[in-house]
This record gives structure tokens, C-alpha cells and sequence, in this order.
């Protein structure tokens, strides 16, 4: 399947489905052979992700996040070194490109 199918099972857009791809990739390091451990490391940080979004007021949120488009789909990014997060829109001005390998 492609990521067309699961973004629409997954009840996101396809440009989301793509960063996730891309944040996973990037945060495996490219190293698709992963062990259960850092597949399950990965997995508590987007489980983080997902909390900060369901309890962060927008007040909280930057500037440019809360002028974002209605329905947009915010991306909490969860430092590994401090624990603090930043917010990012997923649905910016530039596509973003997917990296091929």
C-alpha cells in the first residue's frame, strides 16, 4: 500500500502522512533494520506528541501556529535531550519533499 491508503485510513492528510514518514525515518536514522526497543522508543514519542497536542491551550501555541488554517493538524516536536516540545504546523507554505531512497 502507499501512503495515500494509509493517510486515508488513518483519517489524515497526505502531506501529513508524508512528514510522519520523513520524522520516521529521521528519527531511525535511516535505519529501517530497527531493534523492538528503538521501534518502541519511537513509538512513546509519538504517543508524547499526541498528549501535548490534546493538552496544550492554543494560547500556548506560536504565533504562527494559531493563525495555521482551521483543521490544520499541528506536529509537537519532543526534544530528546531536554523533554521540552515545539509546535510546528504540518500544512506550511513549502511542500515538504519525501526523500527517496
Amino acid at each position: 500500500y502507499n501512503n495515500a491508503y494509509f493517510a486515508k485510513v488513518g483519517g489524515i492528510s497526505l502531506p501529513e502522512m508524508n512528514y510522519l514518514e520523513v520524522d520516521f525515518l529521521f528519527g531511525v536514522g535511516f535505519d529501517l533494520n530497527v531493534s523492538p526497543e528503538t521501534f518502541g522508543h519511537y513509538c512513546a514519542i509519538l504517543q508524547s506528541e499526541m498528549l501535548c497536542l490534546e493538552l496544550e491551550p492554543e494560547s500556548l501555541l506560536p504565533p504562527t501556529a494559531v493563525a495555521a488554517a482551521p483543521g490544520s493538524r499541528m506536529h509537537c516536536c519532543l526534544s530528546e535531550d531536554d523533554g521540552t516540545s515545539a509546535t510546528t504546523s504540518s500544512s506550511n507554505s513549502t511542500q515538504q519533499q519525501q526523500l527517496a531512497a
